[in-house]
């Protein structure tokens, strides 16, 4: 995991070095083993090699390191999924048929569930992250997005490893641009540089880097 990690910053950061100062150090043991028991679950080896390394970025950045996604401190992590398990618990999100699974299958057709594990944001209540609680055909550890505004949920990735190996791939094609809101560097991605699409968007995309 760390060395898909340390791939993907690489190639990121020679393309955008403005980025590399907003990534925050390591995380501690203590303070990962405080975010699995206020979690009440065990990490996956691979996540606390990712936090091991950096314990997400600044928030307060226009761009986030995760193909402008937010990468999520373990601190964010915990009251994320703290609000979408209240949300679960107080309202009995079940199975229900308005949501989709791509594949098939693979992701349990819920709203919200305490075992989906964000790891990057868009800053407007939606994220990609580890799917703990896989429906019948799907990975435990496998990549998904989730949050307010995704009906349609897909399997972008069977593992963190191979989803930061994607990520690396679209670093270096020709379907990632750098440009500019106001007055800072941002990424667009798509094949068309005048209109870049939201990182969840263009990952469902038929035509994204694979």
């Amino acid at each position: 995991m760390l060395n898909a990690w340390n791939t993907y910053k690489q190639a990121l950061f020679t393309k955008m070095p403005s980025l590399r100062d907003n990534l925050n150090a390591c995380a501690t043991l203590d303070k990962l083993i405080a975010a699995e028991q206020a979690l009440g679950i065990r990490f996956p080896i691979e996540l606390k090699e990712l936090y091991f390394a950096n314990n997400g970025d600044d928030p307060e950045a226009m761009c986030g390191v995760i193909l402008g996604f937010h990468f999520l401190s373990l601190d964010e992590v915990v009251s994320e999924v703290g609000h979408w398990a209240e949300l679960a618990g107080k309202n009995g999100f079940g199975e229900d048929s308005s949501f989709t699974s791509k594949p098939e299958g693979f992701i349990k057709r819920q709203y919200a569930n305490a075992k989906w594990i964000p790891i990057c944001a868009d800053g407007g209540g939606n994220f990609i992250g580890l799917d703990l609680d896989p429906d019948t055909k799907g990975r435990v550890g496998q990549i998904i997005n989730f949050g307010r505004d995704e009906q349609h949920k897909e399997v972008f990735a069977y593992s963190l490893n191979a989803f930061f190996e994607r990520l690396t791939r679209i670093v270096n094609s020709d379907q990632f641009y750098i440009g500019e809101f106001d007055g800072e560097e941002v990424i667009f991605l798509g094949v068309d540089s005048e209109d870049g699409a939201h990182l969840t968007d263009y990952l469902k995309k038929e035509d994204s880097v694979k």
